[in-house]
């Protein structure tokens, strides 16, 4: 069993996400048994990008300006240059990106999001992504075109690690 089975995960989106791998990200947190809920400042829905045009409209779940990082067990920023921006752009976004981060929540960020955060200076002295998967902190970072089972992988173990910190204390 996954250490992510039944933990409620905020998937923070904006149109402009890359449409592809947030596929693939949401099924494969799906199918561990997570409770993925799509978190966006759009209303209703939010659109992907595929390539060089709009990709599909996916359903959102929850008003990113009515969340609370309390709400959910793990944060999940997919890549996508343009919904980063945006989100951090926006006062909830930030107030809620920060939110996770300072509390150590275990979180993923892939790509053009880890970018984002580091021109934001939110991510402090961590060690973040190269070419690589990394975990500090609790806080997995990823690489555009990262293997998405390696980086649920990772993001399983820094939710492991948050357990066993909660359990001892």
């Amino acid at each position: 069993m996954s250490s992510l089975s039944s933990k409620n995960i905020a998937l923070l989106l904006c149109s402009g996400f890359d449409e592809q791998p947030f596929v693939q990200l949401q099924q494969q947190l799906a199918a561990v048994g997570a409770n993925v809920k799509v978190v966006s400042r759009d209303h209703g829905l939010t659109n992907g990008w595929a390539g060089e045009t709009w990709g599909l409209s996916y359903p959102v779940d929850a008003a990113l300006s009515e969340t609370l990082a309390i709400d959910y067990d793990v944060m999940v920023i997919p890549d996508g240059q343009r919904h980063s921006d945006m989100l951090l752009n926006d006062p909830h976004g930030m107030r809620v990106v920060s939110a996770f981060l300072r509390e150590d929540v275990p979180s993923l960020v892939i790509g053009a999001a880890v970018t984002s955060l580091k021109e934001k200076n939110l991510l402090d002295d961590r060690d973040v992504a190269g070419d690589d998967i990394t975990l500090d902190k609790m806080l997995v970072t990823a690489p555009s075109g990262a293997d998405t089972a390696e980086m649920i992988s990772t993001l399983s173990k820094a939710v492991q690690a948050a357990d066993e910190v909660e359990a001892a204390a």
